[in-house]
């Protein structure tokens, strides 16, 4: 069953929401009456089946090894972009 929930509705019952979802119900978000987006139940191993394709069509590379996460920011010396703006409006 597709059932309707507005923006306003998720966020007071997101919690009620994602529990109907992973029931297996598709849920439609909308925003003012009109669709803005599709709360549909995750199936087992979809997410290897898209990362499988992915690597498949070249659109991702896997060095076959453990997934590392992103890497650290390079830090960047000397003061914030903040701290000047405000030491250049003084």
């Amino acid at each position: 069953m597709n059932r309707s929930v507005g923006i306003r509705e998720l966020k007071a019952k997101v919690s009620s929401v994602i529990r109907r979802v992973r029931q297996g119900e598709t849920i439609t978000v909308t925003d003012r009456n009109r669709p803005v987006a599709l709360l549909v139940p995750v199936r087992a191993g979809a997410i290897d089946d898209i990362l499988r394709e992915l690597v498949q069509t070249g659109r991702l590379s896997w060095s076959g090894g453990k997934p590392r996460g992103v890497r650290r920011a390079v830090a960047i010396r000397g003061p914030s972009v903040a701290e000047a703006v405000v030491e250049d409006r003084r």
